[in-house]
């Protein structure tokens, strides 16, 4: 897929992707640590975009973007907000992996008309400590200079044998040829996003009460065997969300929508097309 480009009103050129016609309200993606267009699943993308509008974005200072990369999660969410405008998308639905599910919940907070619904993929609520991702190995491998194959299996996904040969496949879906390739994160970047998150996590009492103003039907996904982010961070955002269901797949690690992309594809289009919560809650 080709990138395409956009100049917002804060004077940032976002280069993003698009994927799928349909007439309903478009999915934006929001990217994990270190994550630039293409380290999105295409066969995840491809599953949801059969149904439904897709949008991929790299944020200010990310990959082929314009711009500098923040130091907080509210300026990263002014920045995908300015990059909406631009699009002149009046309606989303949001999906915010890791420190993009950060974003996400900001940008539901603070534009409550503009986003319709959330998921939330293996974050964590504001104020709640630092992520396992913040220090001992999982720091270790997520800051090399370059991240390998090796890294991505033991960060993403369960240090079993099912686990790695669904790490092997993705990293072969996301190592296919792409005609227009995205740049890679640059190190300036990266460390700005460990900044944001380790300003995100800052133990704070009453950030969790904030969340009672977020209500918005969201969708809560977490890996039991997530090494990055644990799984009661899900938990605690499940709690605190007044309108949301939480899934926990027990035998995922914390890329859980690439260890399975057919099946999470499923339970995306299953919440984003429900009438209710329960009925976004019955297994597709």
């Amino acid at each position: 897929m080709q990138n395409r480009f956009v100049e917002a009103s804060n004077g940032v050129c976002y280069a993003y992707r698009c994927f799928g016609d349909s007439a309903q309200t478009p999915l934006l993606l929001l990217s994990h640590f270190r994550a630039n267009l293409d380290m999105w699943d295409p066969l995840l993308i491809s599953e949801i975009a059969a149904e439904r509008p897709v949008v991929l974005v790299d944020n200010a200072g990310i990959g082929l973007s314009g711009g500098r990369t923040p130091h907080t999660v509210e300026e990263m969410a002014r920045d995908i907000h300015a990059f909406l405008r631009a699009r002149q998308l009046s309606e989303v639905d949001l999906l915010g992996f890791s420190i993009g599910g950060y974003v996400a919940q900001e940008l539901a907070l603070q534009h409550p008309n503009l986003v319709r619904r959330v998921i939330l993929v293996g974050t964590a609520p504001r104020g709640t400590g630092g992520d396992l991702a913040l220090g001992g190995r999982a720091r270790t491998s997520a800051t090399k200079e370059v991240i390998g194959p090796k890294d991505l299996l033991s960060l993403f996904f369960p240090a079993n044998p099912a686990g790695r040969e669904r790490g092997v496949d993705f990293i072969r879906r996301i190592g296919q040829h792409r005609p227009d390739p995205d740049r890679s994160v640059s190190r300036s970047s990266w460390q700005a996003q460990i900044a944001a998150a380790t300003a995100w996590g800052f133990p704070d009492p009453g950030a969790l009460a904030k969340l009672a103003h977020m209500t918005q039907p969201t969708l809560v996904a977490h890996g039991e065997l997530d090494v990055m982010v644990d799984a009661e961070k899900g938990r605690l955002l499940a709690t605190h969300i007044p309108n949301s269901i939480l899934r926990i797949f027990q035998d995922a690690g914390h890329a859980l929508l690439f260890q399975n992309p057919e099946d999470f594809a499923a339970v995306v289009r299953n919440f984003l097309g429900a009438a209710s919560l329960d009925d976004a809650s019955a297994t597709p």
